[in-house]
């Protein structure tokens, strides 16, 4: 199971490939990879691929990996 954009990124053989599938810039990927982020905007055509498919990625996880974890005492406030 995929914990973190990082890997995400990492599915693909190099950053370069995941940019040239789905049309992004190679430096901006490769800051994907640094930041352990991907920009909303780019998560439906990464969906799209069979890469992502194969790997089971969802909308459902992109979301949960983007959501900072919410520690024990936000929840009791909330």
């Amino acid at each position: 199971m995929v914990s973190s954009f990082r890997e995400i990124v990492a599915l693909w053989p190099s950053p370069d490939a995941l940019a040239a599938e789905i049309g992004a810039g190679i430096a901006a990927v490769r800051k994907w990879s640094q930041r352990d982020n991907v920009p909303v905007e780019w998560w439906a055509s990464i969906l799209r691929t069979d890469t992502a498919r194969s790997a089971g990625l969802t909308a459902e996880l992109l979301i949960e990996l983007a959501t900072p974890a919410r520690e024990p005492a936000d929840e009791a406030r909330a």
